[in-house]
């Protein structure tokens, strides 16, 4: 049957046969494809929607919410089979969807079949019983599994596996694949037991989160939702030896939040042997897992790049099987777990050095500082070293150093402080600093000195090395002001409560017309005075260090206004036999009472009669003719005038028509 990978469908990293590449289709293409839901769509709506807008959106577009994604609260939609591409387009284009996609699949690719190489060679390669020496971890130290199941009665997990949830279409939350078994022994299998093997982080828990089916594969939202389970539930560190060629929204919305909630994040970083990213290990919040091998070479089907993290042993990887058994795999799935139980020791080494409230970046920081340079590129920070991630080996310090420079013209900036916590040099003649003894970590270094504005750079010292850091430091310029005066253009008399303002500040004139604004920094401001009754002055005014501005300013008044009056309405009223004619008058500003309005009748008899009246206080004027015939009627007005107002005919009416019966 063909079968169409997508590039976002997500792929368990099981070697058992030559890697095989993800090529990514269209939704438009009309390929039968097998890597979504036929049925089942994921939609996130922007913040501000509510909740009867949500409804009236799945009502218009045919969906309806199975259920939400907790924490980044993403809908699963039904929607009719075999329609899922043009739900997709048609949510994701409605104003109030923030985004929406398919509920793709994850399904399982396989490796290369590598000769055993000796039982755990991986754990002697990173130092891990060096790190045991220090610490052993903490029973407290959880590690969610997010794969397709652990063994639940496999001597060597049983014990340790403290929760079990299944987001998977697997009637069962045990793991009838085989994957996740092997992943959790490497992780955190029982150790110093007696039995079978050891996990690298020792003492930690397993939280057993299945989000594969038992053939292999799951669908996107249950891996969200297992990510954001974990997190909510307890996860210190969570495990994902899965990944896919193309990025997902929800998928980073997950990771984002497990790592806001202080969780480690690991990935694999997949099993092509190209540059090309894979997800979610390409995000930022999740450390992205190569493979090597016993000789610390990269593994020929181990992903690789600038966006790779760091490295860990993947290849012929002795750990706990299925139904009680132990075996080998290779793969960056067997890769992540080993920075995955790095991760849950380290935690029980660390203290919020940067006083954020979580330890997840302390770890991250402290496991990617540590890497041994096993001299490959594309392995981020380098293959990982328990026992230097713990403090067990000897760790040379390093240095920081650089110059402090102006940034206003380049000149080197001699006697300032550069500094961290505690630890500070000064620069000296030609800007240099240098701050020996340092140790390995990231730190807040700041450089100061009088008459310049503060700057602070983050800086990595790595062990051993020398960690460059220059300094642009701006000048601190005194204040300045603007001082004048404004007049009236005509004869130079001062104006009064003029106001004047730089688009901040604004003040007014005092009684003699003159004004001032002070603690300007320096530059260019446009300046504008304004007074009722004169038109505005716009000035562009440069004010320099400490300077002060002479800036005058003088108003023309404004042209005497001329205020508009039109006819609003001409009504006829017919009483008895009698026939009125009702002009109404009005302004901008409403009516006009005492309008003289002229106005001229004509009926089809051939009578026709000429009035003048004046409006009342509704602007209303009413003329009458006595005993009026039959006929029709054309009432037009010629003339409307009033003090300090000009008819505006383009406005209103200037005639109306009427036909009278008997």
């Amino acid at each position: 049957m063909r079968r169409t990978i997508l590039a976002l469908a997500i792929v368990i990293l099981l070697l058992s046969s030559l890697p095989t590449a993800v090529f990514a289709a269209s939704l438009d293409d009309q390929t039968p494809v097998s890597d979504f839901s036929p049925e089942r769509i994921l939609v996130k709506f922007k913040h501000d929607v509510t909740v009867p807008e949500v409804a009236g959106v799945h009502r218009q577009l045919g969906g309806k919410a199975k259920t939400t994604i907790p924490g980044i609260g993403v809908q699963v939609v039904t929607v009719p089979e075999g329609q899922t591409a043009a739900k997709v387009k048609a949510y994701s284009s409605n104003p109030r969807v923030a985004y929406a996609e398919p509920d793709f699949v994850a399904q399982a690719l396989g490796s290369p079949d590598d000769p055993l190489l000796g039982s755990q060679w991986d754990m002697v390669k990173v130092q891990a019983p060096q790190a045991w020496e220090v610490t052993t971890g903490s029973a407290s130290i959880n590690i969610a599994i997010l794969d397709t199941g652990v063994d639940l009665d496999h001597p060597d997990l049983a014990n340790k596996i403290i929760s079990n949830v299944n987001f998977s279409g697997s009637p069962t939350v045990d793991d009838v694949c085989g994957h996740g078994t092997h992943v959790a022994g490497i992780a955190a299998a029982m150790t110093n037991n007696g039995i079978g093997v050891a996990g690298l982080g020792y003492s930690a828990a397993i939280m057993n989160v299945k989000v594969m089916g038992d053939s292999g594969t799951g669908t996107y939202s249950a891996i969200a939702s297992g990510i954001i389970w974990a997190a909510d539930n307890g996860a210190d560190v969570i495990n994902m030896s899965l990944g896919g060629s193309s990025a997902s929204s929800i998928l980073q919305d997950a990771v984002n939040y497990a790592w806001s909630k202080g969780a480690v994040v690991v990935a694999a970083a997949g099993n092509g042997g190209s540059t090309a990213p894979m997800y979610p290990a390409c995000y930022t919040d999740c450390m992205a897992v190569a493979a090597t091998d016993a000789i610390d070479g990269k593994a020929s089907w181990s992903n690789y790049g600038d966006w790779v993290d760091v490295a860990a042993p993947g290849v012929c990887i002795y750990s706990t099987l299925k139904d009680n058994n132990y075996g080998y795999k290779s793969g960056t799935s067997m890769a992540s777990p080993h920075v995955a139980g790095l991760a849950a020791l380290v935690f029980a080494t660390v203290f919020d050095a940067n006083g954020d409230g979580r330890l997840n970046d302390e770890v991250r920081s402290r496991i990617e500082a540590n890497c041994d340079d096993i001299g490959l590129s594309g392995i981020g920070h380098g293959r990982i070293n328990a026992a230097r991630a713990v403090g067990s080996v000897p760790v040379l310090p390093g240095e920081i150093a650089g110059q402090v420079i102006s940034a206003t013209d380049g000149s080197v900036i001699s006697g300032a402080q550069v500094g961290y916590d505690v630890r500070t040099a000064l620069s000296d003649a030609a800007g240099m600093y240098s701050i020996g003894s340092v140790p390995p970590g990231t730190y807040q270094v700041l450089a100061s000195k009088e008459g310049y504005q503060s700057s602070f750079l983050t800086v990595t010292v790595l062990s051993g090395t020398t960690a460059v850091a220059n300094f642009l430091l701006n000048d601190i310029t005194a204040p300045g002001s603007i001082t004048g005066a404004v007049t009236d253009a005509r004869d130079g008399a001062p104006i009064v409560g003029a106001m004047v303002s730089d688009g901040t500040r604004t003040t007014t004139t005092d009684g003699t017309g003159k004004y001032s604004i002070a603690d300007m920094a320096s530059g260019t401001y446009q300046v504008t005075a304004s007074q009722i009754g004169y038109e505005n002055v716009t000035s562009s005014v440069a004010i320099a260090s400490g300077g002060i501005a002479l800036v005058n300013f003088a108003l023309n008044q404004k042209p005497p206004a001329t205020n508009a009056m039109w006819v609003d309405s001409i009504r006829f009223i017919k009483s008895a036999r009698n026939l009125f004619v009702e002009v109404k008058v009005v302004t901008g500003s409403g009516v006009l009472p005492g309008a003289r309005v002229g106005l001229s009748l004509a009926c089809s008899s051939g009578k026709a009669w000429n009035f003048s009246g004046s409006t009342d206080t509704a602007g209303l004027v009413r003329f009458k003719v006595s005993r009026a015939p039959v006929g029709s009627y054309e009432a037009r007005v010629s003339s409307l005038t009033c003090s300090a107002f000009t008819w505006n005919t383009s406005i209103g009416l200037v005639s109306a028509i009427y036909a009278l019966s008997g």
